[in-house]
């Protein structure tokens, strides 16, 4: 069963503020194979297998600066020749203990749900990301700039100057995000991020306030809540999951809803079951439901109508 997994930004702070923090490269990466059971929404997609797979590299010699590239793959098609994207490309600077400097491009830093498949717990990308995703013109939820992150007691403050993140020319964003640890077992987390307020010309959401939190402080269970506040066109969007493990095998459910400013809102319950097939392969059953009151809007929440199954075998390396 997967924990919620930080995203690469908090990682990368993490192990640049460590004391003597040095390694070679190294290379890891995953395949990620995805066959659709069943769909009431699009049946002609039945029976159809995918596959997608990323490379990523990092470096951090003993002077404190590392370094990470994540290189995405996805299986292409005659119509479809283009199959490689940049999805980070960073370093992390420990200028002293307890602060870091990371410029380039990197994952969006808000928001609880990570980005790649080995770090979701659900088959799918929840509402919240999705929204986010939606908001970010770069690839893979990403954002561009420069970012600095300072350990204020038991708590890790980021803040972040960044190209508009839906790349509105001569436009800059500004993120602030707030990690803390208040009792053992309880992760929580604070974000605000702007972006120029674009609405007609890409649908922008505005100024986004994101607060999130996990909770492993039961033997085997994780329970998390992501809620997400834009400034425009959604009111609020949240997912609230549990995850249980019996050891190999795993199980979880997922509520989800966004409501929209206009009215009414879309809303999707996922079911998982997971096995742990070996050290380094899960396989994974998702029964999702959505009721989508609010048509035309599945590319920014995701959320499509009746219900779909799907299977997934991820692979790492």
């Amino acid at each position: 069963m997967k924990r919620f997994t930080k995203k690469a930004l908090p990682l990368a702070i993490a192990a640049a503020m460590a004391p003597g923090f040095a390694s070679a490269a190294e290379v890891s990466g995953f395949a990620d194979v995805f066959y659709n059971v069943a769909s009431d929404t699009n049946p002609t997609g039945d029976g159809l297998f995918t596959a997608n797979g990323e490379i990523d590299v990092t470096a951090a010699p003993a002077d404190g600066v590392s370094v990470r590239m994540d290189i995405d793959t996805s299986l292409a098609t005659d119509a479809n020749a283009s199959s490689v994207n940049l999805e980070q490309a960073y370093f992390a600077w420990g200028v002293t203990e307890g602060v870091t400097v990371l410029g380039g491009i990197f994952n969006n830093p808000i928001g609880a749900e990570a980005e790649d498949a080995p770090d979701i717990n659900f088959n799918t990308h929840g509402v919240v990301y999705n929204v986010l995703n939606h908001q970010t013109a770069l690839y893979g939820d990403s954002v561009a700039g420069l970012a600095g992150a300072f350990a204020v007691g038991p708590a890790t403050i980021t803040v972040a100057y960044l190209d508009d993140i839906g790349l509105v020319a001569e436009e800059n964003s500004v993120a602030l995000v707030v990690n803390a640890t208040p009792v053992e077992g309880l992760d929580v987390e604070v974000g605000y991020v702007t972006q120029k307020n674009d609405v007609a010309a890409n649908g922008g959401a505005g100024n986004v306030a994101n607060f999130n939190l996990s909770y492993t402080g039961v033997e085997n269970l994780t329970l998390g809540l992501d809620y997400l506040v834009p400034s425009e066109i959604i009111d609020s969007a949240y997912e609230v999951s549990a995850l249980y493990s019996f050891g190999a095998v795993g199980v979880g459910l997922r509520l989800e809803d966004v409501a929209y400013a206009a009215g009414d809102s879309n809303s999707r319950t996922t079911l998982r079951v997971s096995y742990q097939v070996a050290s380094n392969l899960t396989a994974a059953i998702d029964y999702a439901d959505g009721t989508t009151d609010v048509a035309g809007v599945s590319g920014v929440d995701g959320i499509v109508a009746d219900a779909e199954t799907t299977l997934e075998l991820i692979a790492t390396f």
